[in-house]
């Protein structure tokens, strides 16, 4: 536009140069000179009329440019992003608006997927300049985004009981999982805005060995579980299952599930020692130990990939004690809780978990299961295994019917969740070959929203749940 308003001076000032030499040299008629005089009053309506139309050209195509510039930035990891360009443009201006003949936008994506710039162009036809030799009119825009991602704090909830071996769910699984981790990340290895636990959970949760300064007075001690160790499995805190209360507030008691050897003619559930609780983890429900039932460590907050990926991949199906999912979306929730900032360690440093309102943060949790929470009964007395609410013939729920048991269990999840979607924890669910309809609904309530529910009839279903929930919550991480 610039350089079409310095043509056009020029060639204005060269006609009115030629009118002044005729003034001065008094030459020619009278209608000679009107004709004259007159090219530089038409020239400056001719500029008026068709320098409005440039701009009117230039501002739709502003306009077109900014939406596809922002359709595009919010795929800008995708093959979508030419596709979704041209089609957000073309959407708010025509090939030939004004009747100019309008180009496709170009794109321009940075090799590290973090920017974008798109450029357009379009030829305008004159028509009233064109008496001072100029044709057209050339208009150009561009506009450059940044992919502005917002931080994200992503817990990874995931049912890992013995249940999980059949139809090879455990496989799906790590695949499924992989893929969402890796949908998140993209091809970055590391991420300053991204951090994701991982919760593998059975009928109690593995917090960590390491966590000895977590436990109250009243756990067991160490020469309990000798010639083993504790493994790091804790019981349910009877009073704070459905709260996110740290460990200086309300203590935990280490898991301990002790030896039945001697106590029942033909042997007990767990007669130890001998000891026979192998890792890594393999399909067997006659196990013996202190630790029976007991998961893989819970990986709190990390922004590695690689360690992410390494960690799912070693998960493996972890028979006997039964399905606690409650505790497992709690302990999702103690990886997310500002409350519990600074008592993890490494990989999450000391500043996280940020605070719920945080501004352009989101705290997330996907919850998998493939059963209805309850007890697994061993063949061998007594009934019901060992599990963090201890044997169902303890009662510690306050029962010890089974039935009433899973519902006083599936009534505290409810409450948990609720208290999670209150914190603004977006929380997404699935049901694995769950045939259960008070467990899917139970899972269907949790999740922060209807469409937030996912039910896989098959494990082979699974990979394509959690790559929608991937890109979900990448979607949600786009600063729109």
């Amino acid at each position: 536009m610039a350089a079409l308003l310095r043509t056009l001076s020029s060639r204005l000032g060269r006609f009115g140069r030629i009118g002044r030499r005729a003034r001065r040299t008094r030459r020619g008629n009278i209608a000679v000179m009107t004709a004259l005089l007159a090219v530089p009053a038409i020239g400056a309506v001719g500029v008026a009329v068709d320098l409005g139309r440039a701009y009117m050209l230039h501002n739709r195509m502003t306009t077109a440019i900014d939406a596809a510039a922002l359709a595009g930035g919010r795929v800008l990891t995708t093959a979508n992003v030419a596709a979704d360009v041209r089609m957000y443009y073309y959407a708010n201006i025509p090939p030939d608006f004004l009747g100019a003949t309008v180009g496709a936008p170009t794109i321009t994506v940075a090799a590290d997927n973090e920017t974008m710039v798109v450029r357009a162009s379009a030829t305008l036809p004159t028509t009233f300049i064109r008496v001072l030799g100029i044709d057209h009119v050339p208009v150009s825009v561009s506009n450059q985004v940044r992919r502005t991602v917002r931080g994200m704090e992503l817990a990874l909830v995931l049912d890992v009981t013995g249940s999980m071996w059949s139809s090879n769910k455990i496989g799906q699984l790590r695949d499924s999982a992989k893929d969402l981790v890796n949908i998140l990340f993209g091809s970055n290895e590391t991420s300053r805005t991204l951090w994701i636990s991982l919760v593998p959970y059975t009928a109690t949760v593995n917090l960590g060995a390491d966590r000895q300064g977590w436990l109250g007075a009243a756990s067991p001690r160490a020469a309990d579980y000798q010639p083993s160790a504790w493994r790091g499995c804790v019981e349910a805190r009877p009073s704070h299952d459905s709260d996110e209360l740290p460990p200086s507030s309300a203590p935990f008691t280490a898991f301990l599930y002790r030896s039945t050897l001697g106590l029942y003619a033909g042997g007990g559930d767990n007669d130890w020692p001998p000891i026979n609780d192998p890792l890594p983890y393999t399909d067997n429900n006659n196990r013996t130990g202190p630790n029976v039932g007991c998961g893989p460590p819970v990986l709190p907050l990390s922004n590695s990939k690689a360690e992410i990926l390494g960690r799912i991949d070693g998960l493996r199906g972890v028979n006997r004690g039964g399905t606690m999912g409650n505790l497992g979306l709690q302990a999702g929730w103690f990886t997310l809780s500002p409350l519990w900032r600074g008592l993890w360690g490494g990989p999450t440093p000391a500043g996280l978990p940020l605070d719920y309102d945080t501004p352009d943060v989101d705290k997330a949790v996907v919850l998998l299961t493939d059963g209805s929470n309850e007890w697994y009964d061993h063949p061998k007395p007594p009934t019901g295994d060992y599990t963090a609410y201890g044997r169902l013939s303890e009662g510690r729920l306050g029962t010890t019917s089974a039935s009433q048991a899973t519902s006083r269990i599936n009534s505290r999840m409810t409450d948990l969740c609720a208290a999670m979607k209150a914190k603004r924890i977006t929380i997404y669910t699935i049901t694995l070959m769950v045939t259960s309809e008070t467990t899917k609904s139970l899972y269907r309530s949790c999740a922060s929203q209807p469409t937030y529910y996912f039910n896989s009839p098959t494990s082979a279903e699974l990979r394509g749940i959690f790559q929608q929930i991937g890109s979900q919550l990448s979607n949600l991480r786009l600063d729109k």
